[in-house]
Formats: C-alpha cells, sequence, structure tokens
C-alpha cells in the first residue's frame, strides 16, 4: 500500500507548534508485502525505515526523499534464528532486543554486551540493526562491532538476487535482510570518545568507527612468543604487535579532520582505544570497556518471541500492512489507545507523534527539547516502553498503546491498582516528595522512563536506574534526588502485592 505525498502545510496554520514537523520534506510512503517489494523500492532510490529515528533525522536535517518503505511489518526482517552454524540477526530487528534474546545470550553473550552501550534507552528500543547498516553512517555502533567479529551482510538486489558480502563492502540501494554472526569468537567495543572516533576488537580484527569515511577493518597481528617488554598489548593469540598495527593504520591514510578533532588527534585515539580494547579483550572482562556486561537491560516489546524459528534468512513468512488506510491528500487515518482511551486522528505521514499528542490530542505536558532523540523531554511509553516522540512518526504508533505522563493524573479509582499508570502514580509521588525536580521541564520523561524501569525490572540496582536514566537530561538536579526518587518507588513498589509485573526480557 502506498500513501501519497501530502500537500505542504502551513504550520501556524496547522496547530503544529515543535520543530519536529517543521521543514520535513513530503514523501510517499510504502508498505511493501514482501521482501522483493521492497527490494525493488530500495533498488529504485527509496529510503528504507525500520526503526525510524535515522529517517526522521536525516529528513529533518534537510535531506529528501520521494519515498520511504517501511520495513517493519515483514516478519522475514525480525528473525533471530541458527542457520548453517552462524547467528542470523534481521536487520529489522531492534538494539534492545539483541541485549536479551535467548539465542544471543546463549551463543554470543559478546553481543549483547556490547549492544547495552549503544544509544539511550529510547534509541535501543527503537532503532534496528538494519537502520544502522543501511544509512552507510560510519558513527553508527552496529557497523564496528560487526565488522570485528567477522559477519557477513546479506542483501537483496533489485531482482530479488541474494548477495553477501562484509560490512565494510556495504553499498546503499539494496535491501539489507540481516546479517549472519560467527557462532565462535568475541567482540569488546569502546565507544567513550566518539564522535572522535569508536573501536571493535574481535578475535580477527579491529574495526574503526567515525574517523574515516567508511568504518575501516585492520587485521591484529598476534605473536604468542612475544616478551613483556616488547611493544604490544596482550589478544587472543598472544601479544599484539602495536607496530603493525600503526602501519595497518597508515596504509588507511589519514582520519578525517573536522569540527569533532584533529586528524592526529583521532588516529592517537585510534591507537589508544586499539590497545585499551585488546587488553580487555584477553583478560575476559565485560565486552566494553568500564560497563557492567550483567547489567539489566530495556527488552523489546514483552509480548514478542524471544526467537524466531529457526530456517533460511529471507524466506519466512511475510505479512500484510498493519491496516492503516490513505486518508486524503497524504493523510493517514490513526487509531490508538491513549492513557487507556481510544484516539483517532488524521495526520500527514511526516508528521511526528509529539505533535500528534500536543496539536491534536492536545496533552501539552509531552515536551519538544533537543529534537534529537537525545534529551528525553519528548519521552512517552510506547507498549510499556521509552520512547522519542519527536523522532517517531505518528503512524509508528497507530494501533498501539501510548501513555503519556497526563496517565499518572487520573483518579485511582478509573485504573486497577497495578496497571501502568499507577506505577506512573507511585513514581511521581516519589518525585514529589524527594524534591526531585526543579524546573519541571523534563520531569514527565524522567517519570515515564522510570516508571518502564520498574514495570520491567522491580528491584533495580543504581547502575541500572543510572544506566536508563543516562537517557533524559536535565540541568537543574544533579540527578542524585532523581536516582533516589526511582529507588524509593521501587521500594514502596514492591511492598504492594498488586503491582504491575512486566517480565523482564
Amino acid at each position: 500500500m502506498t500513501v501519497e505525498p501530502e500537500a505542504a502545510q502551513d504550520s501556524s496554520s496547522s496547530g503544529l507548534i515543535s520543530r519536529s514537523h517543521l521543514g520535513i520534506e513530503p514523501f510517499t510512503l510504502f508498505r511493501p508485502e514482501s521482501l522483493a517489494d521492497a527490494a525493488a523500492s530500495v533498488a529504485n532510490g527509496a529510503w528504507a525505515h525500520a526503526g525510524g529515528i535515522d529517517v526522521a533525522q536525516r529528513l529533518r536535517h534537510g535531506e529528501s526523499t520521494e519515498s520511504v518503505v517501511r520495513l517493519g511489518g515483514l516478519e522475514a526482517l525480525t528473525e533471530i534464528s541458527l542457520h548453517d552454524g552462524a547467528l542470523f540477526i534481521g536487520a529489522a530487528v531492534t538494539h534492545a532486543r539483541i541485549e536479551s534474546d535467548a539465542l544471543v545470550l546463549a551463543h554470543r553473550p559478546d553481543l549483547a554486551a556490547t549492544w547495552r552501550t549503544i544509544g539511550n534507552v529510547r534509541i535501543r528500543t527503537a532503532g534496528t540493526v538494519g537502520g544502522n547498516l543501511m544509512s552507510l553512517d560510519t558513527g553508527y555502533d552496529s557497523a564496528p562491532i560487526l565488522a570485528a567479529a567477522g559477519a557477513s551482510l546479506i542483501f537483496l538486489d533489485s531482482g530479488g538476487t541474494e548477495q553477501r558480502c562484509s560490512v565494510a563492502d556495504r553499498a546503499a540501494g539494496r535491501l539489507l535482510v540481516g546479517c549472519e554472526v560467527p557462532l565462535e569468537g568475541r567482540v569488546v567495543y569502546d565507544r567513550s570518545l566518539k564522535p572522535v572516533a569508536s573501536v571493535a576488537v574481535g578475535d580477527r580484527y579491529a574495526a574503526i568507527g567515525c574517523a574515516y569515511r567508511n568504518v575501516e577493518i585492520i587485521e591484529l597481528e598476534f605473536d604468542a612468543n612475544s616478551a613483556d617488554g616488547a611493544d604490544g598489548a596482550h589478544g587472543t593469540g598472544g601479544r599484539v604487535d602495536l607496530d603493525a598495527v600503526r602501519a595497518a593504520l597508515d596504509s588507511l591514510g589519514e582520519p578525517l579532520d573536522d569540527a569533532n578533532a584533529s586528524s592526529g588527534y583521532r588516529r592517537r585515539v585510534i591507537e589508544v582505544l586499539i590497545e585499551r580494547c585488546v587488553q580487555v579483550h584477553a583478560a575476559g572482562a565485560p565486552a566494553s570497556p568500564g560497563h557492567d556486561a550483567g547489567q539489566l537491560s530495556p527488552g523489546d516489546d514483552p509480548q514478542r518471541e524471544s526467537a524466531a524459528p529457526t530456517g533460511q534468512p529471507g524466506q519466512a513468512r511475510t505479512r500484510r500492512g498493519d491496516g492503516q488506510v490513505a486518508g486524503n491528500a497524504g493523510s493517514l487515518d490513526l487509531e490508538m489507545q491513549l492513557n487507556g482511551s481510544p484516539f483517532e486522528a488524521a495526520a500527514p505521514v511526516s508528521e511526528m507523534l509529539v505533535d500528534t499528542i500536543r496539536s491534536r490530542a492536545g496533552l501539552s505536558a509531552t515536551r519538544v527539547g533537543c529534537d534529537q532523540a537525545v534529551c528525553g523531554a519528548c519521552t512517552v511509553l510506547v507498549d510499556g516502553l521509552p520512547t522519542a516522540s519527536c523522532s517517531t512518526f505518528a503512524w509508528q504508533a497507530a494501533g498501539r498503546d501510548i501513555h503519556t505522563i497526563e496517565a499518572a493524573n487520573e483518579s485511582p479509582g478509573v485504573k486497577p491498582t497495578g496497571s501502568l499508570p499507577a506505577v506512573m502514580r507511585e513514581v511521581q509521588q516519589a518525585f514529589a516528595e524527594t524534591s526531585a525536580f526543579q524546573c519541571g521541564y523534563c520531569t514527565p520523561g524522567l517519570i515515564l522512563t522510570s516508571s518502564s524501569l520498574l514495570a520491567h525490572h522491580p528491584d533495580p540496582d543504581r547502575s541500572t536506574i543510572v544506566d536508563w536514566l543516562d537517557s533524559n537530561v536535565c540541568r537543574c538536579t544533579g540527578y542524585l534526588m532523581v536516582i533516589e526518587a526511582v529507588e524509593a518507588a521501587g521500594a514502596a513498589l514492591r511492598d504492594r502485592s498488586d503491582t504491575l509485573r512486566v517480565p523482564a526480557t
């Protein structure tokens, strides 16, 4: 099904006041019914939409496209399975699902650990492997991790023919079906100095992100007989020859020289990160330096099975679109559950969820801050998970269960005491009692993120709380009172036998 571009709108007359909608060029939305249809669309220049954050940001930053093809409805792209001695991860699998999927944890727990460091909780629950890889942006984390792991990518060309390539050799204009990762091996990833550089180290390769125009890969040379005084770092096969690493970096040419860092500084950072990752790899420490690999992570949709049946990638059953129909002038008629009640609206295909909530539903406590899915002011809960409404198209919420902070203010008699709004009320009360707010602009997003955390993980330790709240920027409180509020709310909820419990995935 295709939805044609909407006519240009005057934002002042439409009532859309956030920056999210302004400046986005109209586009056609296409929902393919098969992988072949999707591959043909991508080959013809359509942007692939998997999680959607990348598409939203590119449009907001002034890029334009005639059409966007939505991949989320194709079940073949949501598989995690075992195939031919490798772990297959579909292109539409979210980052959060990789953190917690049973097959990933059983066969490549290092991938689960590295993926916990990607972005923030909202990006991990929405962003996908394919969205990262098909955009060809070297700053995205999936590329160096998979490159260092020796993964192969599976694409379909316009004729539906399967093609394979390495991460470094991926090209635009082809539909990514997924990737195959060897079952043996271990990857360590360090993104602590992004956007200057990021480095992943596997059993044989080091992969570098952010620093060049493509993800660059160098082969590591090991010398098991190196003396302790040699210039090297401990690796899987002994010591890595750092002189050989420097020579390999020389062959890549100069790194980028831009506003983020000079080429010389980038080069030194890369050397340091490679040495650090090699040492962590050899020590068998957590797969990301400075990160607790055993930390609780946000799960994907709690109703989703953790792994699809095994089978040939790309041959899984596909399904038809989600039933949304096109309205006049490129609008979609949307139906969703908003704070427990049915809500319907007609919205242009380029409208962001934050605009639908604020201007069409009249719920103004959902704020617009950075407009980049980073600050957390726009956070809402979609099926119980924190979501950046500034970077989520309204049509992505069709048929979903949406909660905004206003749900916490309902009368206690409106909802069962074990409902999500009840958790939100408990968290809101704890925020008030601990003075975990000042100006209040960020507070709704903090309360919603904390409520989702406690619904999924009833007894989180402080590091887990910090991990989740790292996705919400607060300029006023210094965070300590916020953390204490979450701890207090968690303790109060655990004392109640009827509290909502969403199984952690």
